[in-house]
């Protein structure tokens, strides 16, 4: 496209000399010409939004400091986390009079600019719930994956601000059901993935939106979120069993404008009870954060095939290294999350 635009205004006004030099009037070729160049540049530039949609800076958004804050939220009432007492066990929502339940949706896919606030809801399963000392550990690592998140965003002078919100969902489930298997194209092989794991994921965080008072995950989403003043917001759902991590884009959710991350207690091929103690996966959670805010995968392939310093072995992305002090954002993932051009 861009040699087809230069050659377009190279020929034309050659063209025009010609005919100046034969004794004709090149006025009108020039105008002729100039409208169908216009024509290019404007299809040109609507095929450059759409390779690359541009992502809008919140106003009155704060560089980055490289630490997490707690969010409070607004008329919630809850219990102290008697090993973290900054984070409160949601128990009930005080009611306010611009309380509607419902929120516009956002753009499909959130911009990782501004304030983003992390909204934590946890499920136990196999008969046993997250304790007081699980939770608190849980949230140290979701904070770590944001703090790293932050400290790459000095890196990349991007204006962001993470924070956790003190309030978090805990519920009790034993829904049974059969983990079904399906093989799927990974890492330049195959691998196995459990069948219909984002729909479940989506009737977990219902189950314990019913299971908190809430007649649906959209009513609980909304609700919530209408108390938090962010930029962003994102859900994780922590369900007490082993199993892989994975993200649900807002684009792929049932819940208007909600972004998921599905983040198990522990690192596992596919679902199953736990038999170690949980041990979250602070690498894991900022691969699958980025995931919503429009990151690729960036493993199972040679490095050789992205353009040269896009992608090394140090992107998150692509999952080389297991310690986030190894870990960076590099720019092929800056500029699909936005923070570069």
């Amino acid at each position: 496209m861009r040699w087809l635009r230069v050659g377009f205004w190279i020929v034309g006004p050659i063209a025009a000399l010609a005919i100046r030099v034969a004794g004709e009037n090149p006025l009108g070729l020039l105008l002729a010409w100039g409208a169908v160049g216009l024509v290019i540049e404007i299809a040109s530039g609507v095929r450059a939004l759409k390779a690359n949609p541009v992502r809008v800076v919140p106003r009155d958004a704060k560089e980055a400091d490289g630490e997490v804050g707690v969010a409070v939220v607004a008329d919630v009432d809850g219990r102290p986390n008697a090993v973290d007492p900054r984070f409160r066990r949601f128990e009930r929502l005080e009611p306010r009079q611009d309380d509607h339940g419902s929120s516009p949706a956002p753009a499909a896919i959130p911009t990782l600019l501004g304030r983003v606030v992390f909204v934590s809801v946890f499920v136990g399963r196999d008969g046993k719930g997250w304790s007081d000392e699980e939770v608190a550990q849980a949230l140290r690592s979701v904070a770590r994956a944001g703090a790293w998140v932050e400290d790459e965003a000095i890196r990349w002078e991007a204006p962001v601000n993470v924070e956790l919100a003190d309030v978090y969902l805990a519920v009790e489930d034993d829904r049974a059901d059969a983990v079904e298997v399906e093989f799927v194209p990974e890492r330049g092989g195959i691998g196995a993935w459990e069948a219909g794991a984002e729909a479940k994921a989506l009737i977990d965080l219902s189950r314990a939106a019913a299971r908190s008072g809430f007649a649906d995950g959209a009513e609980m989403t909304a609700r919530i979120n209408a108390r938090i003043g962010a930029d962003a917001h994102v859900w994780l759902l922590h369900p007490r069993r082993a199993g892989r991590s994975f993200a649900v884009a807002s684009d792929r959710s049932d819940l208007p404008g909600v972004a998921l991350a599905v983040c198990f207690a522990r690192e596992a091929d596919l679902p199953e009870p736990l038999t170690r103690p949980t041990a979250p996966d602070a690498v894991t959670i900022a691969h699958e954060l980025l995931h919503l805010f429009g990151a690729t995968d960036k493993y199972g392939v040679s490095l050789k095939t992205f353009p040269k310093g896009a992608v090394t072995a140090r992107d998150v992305m692509v999952l080389h290294y297991e310690t986030l002090s190894r870990l960076r954002i590099d720019p092929l993932t800056a500029a699909e999350i936005g923070w570069s051009g």
